[in-house]
């Protein structure tokens, strides 16, 4: 998610980007520029590269909310500091009077957990670490691809803990 700002209820969407993946493989992507209804800051634009321009023509939110929960039927919400992606499409469907609602994985608290020790924690810090493409980050879908790219190697050494847990029970 691309945004006109931090965590303020004026602040408003400018892009959603998501990638699907299920059983290891990515099987869908979801993109959208979309019309924050305000102006978008110019040291947001500096960050993200989103102008007013590319956005004015863009659909509302409202436009592409059935859309986008149709993509997200069923799924786990990911993403790298979840709560403020989360956070902001839960606002937008709250304006709309809906709700949303799906369980949550951050993968940089995942990667924290799994992984310590890394210098940073950073999607950019951790796209270098683990040699995942980042050519245009704060984009959304760009972040969203990196973050799936992440989520496999958490659930990859999720497997690997588990494994090791059962050959230690059956040992004993």
């Amino acid at each position: 998610v691309e945004t006109t700002g931090g965590r303020g209820e004026h602040h408003r969407v400018t892009e959603i980007g998501a990638v699907k993946v299920r059983n290891g493989e990515i099987v869908g992507r979801f993109s959208t520029l979309l019309n924050p209804q305000r102006s978008i800051p110019p040291g947001i634009t500096r960050l993200t590269g989103i102008t007013p321009a590319m956005v004015e023509d863009a659909p509302y939110f409202s436009d592409m909310a059935d859309e986008f929960e149709e993509f997200m039927q069923g799924a786990i919400f990911v993403a790298h500091n979840v709560e403020f992606d989360y956070g902001f499409i839960s606002r937008e469907y709250g304006r709309l009077g809906r709700q949303f609602r799906h369980p949550r994985l951050c993968t940089c608290a995942s990667i924290r957990k799994l992984y310590p020790g890394q210098r940073s924690y950073s999607l950019a810090a951790l796209s270098v670490a683990y040699d995942i493409p980042l050519p245009n980050h704060h984009r959304a879908l760009c972040d969203a691809e990196a973050a799936a790219q992440l989520l496999l190697i958490v659930n990859e050494r999720r497997s690997e803990l588990l494994a090791g847990k059962r050959e230690a029970d059956a040992a004993d």
